[in-house]
């Protein structure tokens, strides 16, 4: 995966020209300095950050919190924010489940949010009238499913996601928390910068 953008005035190492690059754009490209007219996201919604969902907003910040979604995914073999029924809504409530209240004023446009939620963000007791709840987690608690869940067999190959059984030392969910967390703030101009991405150290563990 190639993280961090390219000039083409720059590229200087001819590996990168090659069949075997894998370069993905997450659905959508353009100009960072340049977002066409009535831009929307074509993001999968496990994938899309807030400002992507409430706002139509997207850049580099926005990839940050992608980027997230997506080393998780690789490392676990599991989506970060997984959606069974296939819908958005199911995917802010896992959102806030790990990651906290949503800021004003998209709390405030996460619609029915009082069905699962407090205003303070705290899940609300479960009801069995509704088929999707909210409850407490953590990107730490995800962390340590890592390994838990039964292997299912699946018709394609999947060397590129973890297998299952294979659990995290304390060390790497130390260093991946960190890592996650600094990269799925809410606010976009507080997420940690690519540079510093692929700089830290869960990286060379």
């Amino acid at each position: 995966m190639l993280v961090e953008p390219i000039q083409s005035d720059k590229i200087s190492h001819s590996s990168l020209l090659q069949e075997s690059t894998i370069i993905t754009d997450f659905g959508q490209s353009y100009v960072a300095a340049c977002p066409p007219p009535l831009f929307k996201a074509g993001t999968i919604v496990n994938y899309a950050s807030p400002e992507t969902r409430f706002e139509r907003r997207a850049g580099f910040e926005a990839d940050i919190w992608t980027l997230a979604c997506v080393i998780f995914e690789l490392r676990a073999g599991f989506s970060l924010f997984e959606s069974f029924l296939g819908g958005d809504t199911e995917v802010l409530i896992q959102t806030v489940d790990t990651l906290g209240r949503l800021p004003d004023p998209w709390w405030g446009a996460f619609a029915h949010h009082s069905h699962w939620f407090e205003e303070d963000g705290r899940p609300k007791s479960k009801r069995q009238d509704r088929l999707v709840t909210a409850h407490k987690s953590s990107i730490r608690m995800k962390l340590l499913e890592i390994g838990k869940r039964e292997g299912t067999p699946y018709p394609y190959d999947r060397s590129m996601v973890e297998k299952s059984g294979v659990r995290l030392t304390e060390e790497e969910i130390d260093l991946l928390e960190d890592l996650l967390q600094k990269m799925l703030k809410y606010i976009p101009e507080e997420r940690i910068r690519i540079q510093d991405v692929i700089r830290h150290p869960w990286f060379t563990m």
